[in-house]
């Protein structure tokens, strides 16, 4: 594990098979400031080996490949870390920790297991490099779990040789507890999280959705905009001389914790994203979203949910946004079985 969103979806999942099975996770630290203070979250019986090291942001893509390169180098020298033979290595994702996780498992030449592997955009090269990597980490895996019926129809479509196997929903459902909410209330809070690749290492892309933040809150000055923001994108924001002009408009605060996230996106009045993890939450709790992303679109069939793409002016985007605040949509909760007890009874199924 190494990223924000691999802890957040994979967390219920290991604080419930550690119940019944030894676990151990090999953090890569790809976001180490996150891990460092949140990783007390797991059960305290989990072993947790701070496997490979990374003292700085990864804020660039230059940064990121500097971490890579050097992770990939000890992971294939290392000779001290060995797994029992009769391990189950499992990977989670798109992410380049995900990446390593399958080198070390095809190094040590133990079965491999592929969590929320379904998910395609169907474009080699978008999103990149995550479209690669999870291709590249299934093909590698012996065992393939997706996250629900499409996601599952895609892996009857590419790999159909290999184990597969789906839970109901994302194992992120977990996380929110659904099962012990009635109703929720609204507030007059806009909230922000952008920190895809795509978005943030262009200068062009990044000025336009800061235009569009401050014309839509200039529109909606009633309510209150709060950006949590990724490193990786407050990093850009200053490179490009654009935080400034967020001051008095914008409140700006850094990573915190997910259950105070979910609090903050159960009570809001809109949400605006580009993230897959925090889309698919969204997406449970019935929220009004924006989705500013180019891939992976349509998802979730909602009336809740607008997806920006490129192909949207910059007045088009706030015109949609304005009707999607002011219109009246109530859409249930969505509540289904507990994937992390789903996930535990694959594990039990292939043996271990």
């Amino acid at each position: 594990i190494g990223t924000k969103a691999q802890f957040i979806k994979c967390k219920p999942v290991i604080n419930y098979i550690v119940n019944n099975s030894d676990v151990e996770i090999l953090l890569t630290n790809q976001h180490k400031d996150f891990l460092d203070k949140f990783i007390q979250e797991l059960n305290p019986n989990v072993k947790i080996q701070d496997f490979l090291e990374n003292n700085e942001v990864l804020d660039s893509i230059f940064k990121n490949i500097k971490w890579f390169v050097y992770s990939f180098i000890k992971i294939i020298t290392n000779k001290t870390l060995k797994p029992e033979k009769n391990s189950l290595i499992i990977n989670h994702g798109d992410t380049l920790s995900a990446l390593l996780g399958a080198i070390f498992g095809l190094k040590h030449k133990v079965k491999k297991l592929h969590l929320e592997a379904g998910l395609r955009s169907g474009k080699f090269f978008k999103p990149f490099p995550e479209e690669i990597i999870r291709k590249l980490v299934s093909l590698s895996s012996d065992y393939l779990v997706a996250d629900g019926p499409e996601s599952y129809q895609n892996l009857n479509k590419y790999f159909r040789s290999k184990d597969l196997y789906t839970t109901t929903i994302n194992t992120a459902y977990d996380n929110l507890k659904i099962s012990s909410m009635n109703t929720l209330k609204s507030t007059n809070g806009i909230i922000i999280l952008m920190h895809r690749s795509e978005n943030i290492f262009s200068r062009k892309k990044l000025k336009k959705f800061v235009e569009y933040l401050i014309q839509l809150q200039e529109k909606h000055s009633n309510s209150k905009f709060i950006w949590i923001m990724h490193p990786s994108t407050e990093s850009k924001l200053l490179q490009y001389n654009l935080i400034d002009k967020l001051k008095n408009k914008i409140e700006v605060c850094g990573l915190i914790e997910h259950d105070k996230f979910i609090s903050m996106l159960k009570n809001s009045l809109l949400f605006i994203t580009d993230s897959l993890s925090a889309e698919f939450e969204s997406f449970v709790l019935r929220k009004k979203t924006v989705i500013w992303r180019n891939s992976f679109v349509n998802r979730y069939d909602l009336d809740s949910f607008l997806y920006i793409t490129k192909s949207y002016s910059l007045d088009s985007s706030i015109s949609a946004t304005s009707s999607l605040i002011n219109s009246d949509i109530n859409e249930k909760l969505s509540v289904v079985n507990k994937p992390s007890i789903e996930f535990y009874e694959i594990i039990k199924k292939i043996g271990y």
